[in-house]
């Protein structure tokens, strides 16, 4: 087939799976099926050939005629596309690096696309790949160019779109990386970076000391971001690359401090939870383990996965009577034989408020799921009926809760 012949192809694909140029939910399943597989097929005949710039050409007619059409690709599809069907076949043709399509061709495009006419989440994503690939001296110093010019277009947007700021940060971190795949003087890196203070660029700087053998200086900065993050995944993910970096480096005292200070912060984690275990001697684990538990409030559900793991039913039980049902459901098989009066008594008080704060009959519905649960233990038959007969009583301008209360 000649390229011709397959952008037809393409171009019927879009008009069968499009009404009046848009791809609604339905459609849009199928335009990103018949796409990828049109691009799979082309690509192991083209390639086959030695046809990569006449590949390359397709691609980017598939990757622009994408972007251009409207469609509800709520289900991921945009991202399927780009990810596992025009990447992939853009690795191909970049590894082959065919000299009809040199990586200076094929980069020439990538910035050409570059100019917002391109929609924006897909033009991140040409960035995206362009700062992953194209690493020869020439076409880095060609990079920074460009993201100095983008930089500058920006920072006067900013005065009328407050959100181009953070365009301007992730052009600034690109250079950083840059000067890193440089290897310019790290004087020159650490002077660049200065000021900028996100974590992100901090981090990223802390990687380029790293490549450069600076280990002193890398663990300096993870120790500072480790300390000063507040959200959650942040502490996670800070202090869980610093106990890495200390497990790397065999510092094993600062290794096993991070480990403990992680329980702290991913309570309820098994992965976390099995690496400390391996540093505690097995005759010592039974009181570490109980002094442990003794620091969580009773009651407290986060680290109900660690009771479950050495066997303290007694402290799950504490769990689900403050959790509720949600709890009850996923322990009840170890419960039920160990405290069933304390899990039957779980499901009364979540079937009274449910009546007390209901207000619809999705909210009755639980209500009676409540009372159905409750037949499975001892007693608990009597107990239903006799609170379906209080609800009955208490609220009988209620039509949809007796409704969803009959035969209880």
């Amino acid at each position: 087939m000649t390229l011709k012949e397959y952008k037809d192809e393409l171009t019927e694909i879009f008009r069968c799976n499009t009404t009046r140029g848009f791809a609604d939910w339905r459609q849009c399943g199928n335009l990103a099926y018949n796409v990828e597989d049109f691009l799979d097929r082309a690509a192991k005949v083209l390639l086959r050939e030695y046809r990569d710039k006449e590949l390359f050409d397709l691609v980017c007619t598939t990757y622009l005629k994408w972007a251009k059409t409207g469609k509800d690709d709520s289900n991921g599809e945009t991202q399927g596309f780009i990810y596992y069907s025009a990447f992939e076949i853009w690795n191909k043709i970049y590894e082959r690096e065919h000299p009809d399509i040199p990586h200076t061709k094929m980069m020439d495009w990538f910035l050409k696309k570059m100019d917002g006419s391109v929609i924006d989440y897909m033009e991140d994503s040409l960035l995206e790949y362009m700062m992953a690939h194209f690493k020869e001296p020439k076409l880095l110093e060609k990079k920074i160019a460009f993201l100095n010019g983008r930089i500058a277009a920006k920072t006067e947007l900013v005065k009328e779109k407050s959100w181009e700021v953070y365009d301007i940060y992730r052009c600034k971190d690109y250079i950083l990386q840059i000067y890193g795949e440089q290897k310019r003087p790290i004087e020159e890196i650490r002077a660049y970076a200065k000021d900028l203070q996100r974590n992100d660029s901090r981090e990223l700087l802390a990687k380029i000391e790293l490549e450069y053998g600076n280990q002193d200086e890398c663990l300096r900065i993870y120790e500072a971001l480790a300390d000063a993050v507040e959200r959650n995944w942040d502490r996670e993910n800070y202090n869980g690359k610093l106990k890495d970096l200390y497990k790397q480096f065999g510092m094993q005292e600062k290794y096993a401090a991070q480990v403990k200070r992680l329980l702290g912060i991913k309570i309820g984690h098994m992965d976390i939870w099995e690496e400390y275990k391996a540093l505690i001697p097995v005759d010592d684990w039974t009181d570490t383990v109980n002094q442990l538990f003794s620091t969580f409030a009773p009651g407290d559900c986060r680290p109900l996965t660690w009771y479950e793991e050495e066997g303290r039913y007694d402290l799950i039980m504490t769990g689900v009577e403050h959790g509720g049902p949600t709890y009850l459901e996923h322990y009840e098989g170890e419960l039920i034989q160990r405290y069933p009066e304390r899990c039957l008594a779980v499901l009364v008080k979540a079937a009274d408020d449910s009546a007390e704060r209901g207000k619809k009959r999705s909210d009755y519905r639980y209500i009676a799921k409540y009372l159905k649960w409750m037949m499975r233990y001892p007693g608990g038959r009597e107990k239903a009926a006799t609170l379906a007969e209080t609800y009955r009583k208490q609220y009988p301008r209620r039509s949809a809760m007796l409704d969803e209360l009959q035969g209880i």
